[in-house]
């Protein structure tokens, strides 16, 4: 399952997290990760990156990522919009970091820890130590070319789907409402998303899902139609298939059964 966290469109953030697990998303910000003790394992794109004590990695925007913690983990996390560096975001359009991992000066570290990870309020200095990053990371790695793709339309394709999943919606309602056709926009979401329109639906839905069973009363019935789906078998069917256990029996779990879920549910907009 794939998540898209739209809220990360013109954004600054610092999270701290422990032990961190997340899985597929992707958003239009840069990541910025540190590992301050322990291990992590990033998927980017497909490539497994295990990033150490004291090692930086840098994920560009539309990179579809995972994290995980096969034991312990305590990292600063650092995401910020390609509106803050685009002399950066241009030179990176269409390319991808050969080595995305990479270690910083310590006069550099300092100034990170100081303004980005503290969430410093002076933008003027934030953007400075931005580039300051960027250009020891280049020093570091190479930028390989890769195929053009619109990323603009990636964001206007997940969005509409963020926005209508609730709604009886297909893949040709979106090209019609973006105005591309529907052979193309299915070869593009295929390929750049890595699944199924129908999978990622049906994903977003049951997540949808999981977060009113988690936080409402609300019955079983109630609870598949407001997740977009028309009968509860059809929404029981891919519950199970997506969770491995029927909706009621994911109601009753535990809330450490449900740690995981709410890193997900906490990207989508529930009416």
């Amino acid at each position: 399952m794939l998540i898209y966290q739209s809220k990360h469109f013109e954004a600054f953030s610092t999270l701290h997290p422990i032990n961190q697990n997340f899985p597929s998303h992707l958003h239009r910000c840069f990541e910025l990760i540190f590992v301050v003790d322990g291990e992590v394992e990033v998927i980017v794109n497909k490539r497994c990156l295990h990033l150490k004590t004291g090692e930086f990695l840098l994920i560009l925007p539309y990179e579809i990522h995972s994290i995980i913690t096969k034991s312990q983990s305590r990292t600063e996390i650092c995401i910020f919009s390609p509106d803050y560096v685009p002399a950066f975001r241009r030179m990176i359009e269409n390319s991808y970091l050969e080595n995305p991992i990479f270690n910083l000066s310590l006069e550099t570290k300092t100034l990170i820890f100081r303004t980005l990870f503290k969430d410093s309020p002076h933008l003027i200095e934030k953007k400075a130590v931005l580039y300051l990053l960027l250009s020891e990371l280049l020093g570091q790695t190479t930028l390989i070319k890769a195929e053009k793709k619109d990323q603009e339309l990636i964001h206007s394709i997940l969005s509409y789907i963020q926005e209508h999943f609730t709604e009886a919606i297909s893949l040709k309602n979106i090209a019609t409402a973006l105005g591309y056709s529907y052979n193309y926009l299915s070869k593009y979401f295929n390929e750049n998303i890595g699944e199924s329109f129908v999978d990622f639906l049906n994903g977003n839905r049951i997540s949808c899902a999981c977060y009113l069973l988690s936080n409402t009363e609300k019955n079983i019935t109630e609870i598949a139609y407001l997740s977009g789906y028309e009968n509860t078998r059809s929404f029981n069917r891919n519950f199970v298939k997506i969770k491995s256990c029927t909706p009621k029996e994911y109601r009753e779990k535990g809330s450490d059964a449900k740690e995981f879920d709410r890193a997900i549910e906490s990207t989508l907009t529930v009416q």
